[in-house]
């Protein structure tokens, strides 16, 4: 007779199988960028960079961002921290010159989703684990002029993407790594590998700090653009087709990832395809990164088609066109570059 597995059983079986699979995960192997000829004249990019960028699904452009703007951002966002996010105790509350308050936090209980309204399926303001995510002040000028706007970032997005860009009114907001326990040892289980939900064209992350080996940098996993970009129905809206697991798998099986690592006021600009996780943080410091989106300006489904196809990003600039190109084997046909 054969042997029936309950649905308990089949959970644990799949919880078996993920966690096998988590474990066998590649190490990142941690990566500066090399020194490729730059622009002249006019050009925001240098041939050479284009071809970096299309060839590897990313372009990190060092020290874009002027250090005293970040100085200044930084202020402001450690006094929203101060007061947002709750420690378990008063003695476990992160302090801006108590490098001790860093490590490991507890935090207080985060609140839940809101089910209606315009924060509705996400929580503003996220803290678990070692990660804060600061999402409602992503529309803050201070933030939105540190980047999306920032005229150097801009012009690079026009040339790559389009200069028809949608108006960039809002950030992804900052996102905080914390140190965790000392002694631990770097391992591939500790990654995360993922692509976004949503419309997604070209991206951009900002380091707010330095950011050294095994600090917790933005990981990326290089050329998987190429491949998950045959996995989705449509170019730019998520539209995973029959083959998404598979193409996901190659990718995190054969692919080494990336930890980029770069000094303050870097900006790192990736395809939306591109398959990417946090980074491991074995340091001392917090990774402190603000992330934004571009994308053509195309017309857009509205709030209520956004909400019944599930997707409640409201802190990202990337809400699905209307209309999306279907695949092709050419993957920068709607692109500048």
């Amino acid at each position: 007779m054969a042997r029936t597995e309950t649905p308990d059983q089949d959970l644990e079986a799949s919880r078996e199988a993920a966690r096998r699979q988590r474990e066998a995960q590649k190490l990142s192997q941690t990566f500066t960028m090399p020194q490729l000829p730059t622009a002249s004249g006019e050009q925001t990019v240098s041939h050479e960079q284009i071809e970096f960028f299309k060839e590897h699904g990313f372009l990190i452009l060092e020290r874009l961002i002027d250090e005293d703007a970040i100085k200044a951002a930084m202020s402001r966002i450690w006094d929203y921290v101060e007061v947002r996010i709750p420690g378990a105790s008063e003695s476990s509350v992160l302090r801006r010159d108590d490098p001790t308050t860093w490590r490991q936090p507890a935090f207080g209980k985060q609140p839940p989703q809101p089910k209606t309204g315009y924060y509705q399926g996400r929580v503003p303001v996220e803290y678990f684990d070692r990660t804060i995510k600061l999402h409602d002040i992503g529309t803050e000028d201070f933030l939105l002029d540190l980047l999306p706007r920032h005229p150097c970032v801009e012009a690079i997005a026009k040339r790559m993407l389009g200069p028809n860009l949608r108006p960039s009114n809002v950030t992804r907001g900052v996102y905080a790594l914390l140190p965790g326990p000392k002694g631990r040892s770097a391992k591939g289980s500790m990654l995360g590998p993922h692509t976004d939900q949503v419309c997604q064209q070209l991206n951009t992350c900002a380091y707010l700090n330095d950011v050294e080996p095994r600090g917790g940098g933005f990981t990326v996993y290089p050329g998987s653009h190429r491949i998950m970009f045959q996995a989705h129905e449509t170019e730019a809206n998520f539209s995973p087709n029959a083959h998404f697991r598979e193409h996901m798998r190659k990718v995190v099986n054969t692919i080494e990832p990336y930890e980029l690592c770069a000094p303050k006021g870097s900006v790192i600009f990736w395809h939306g395809r591109t398959v990417h996780s946090p980074g491991i943080h074995l340091g001392d410091n917090i990774r402190w990164a603000l992330f934004g989106d571009y994308s053509l300006d195309h017309p857009v489904l509205d709030d209520d088609e956004h909400r019944a196809c599930g997707q409640y990003e409201w802190f990202k600039n990337t809400r699905r066109f209307r209309e999306d190109h279907f695949i092709t084997e050419d993957m920068w046909r709607g692109w500048s570059i």
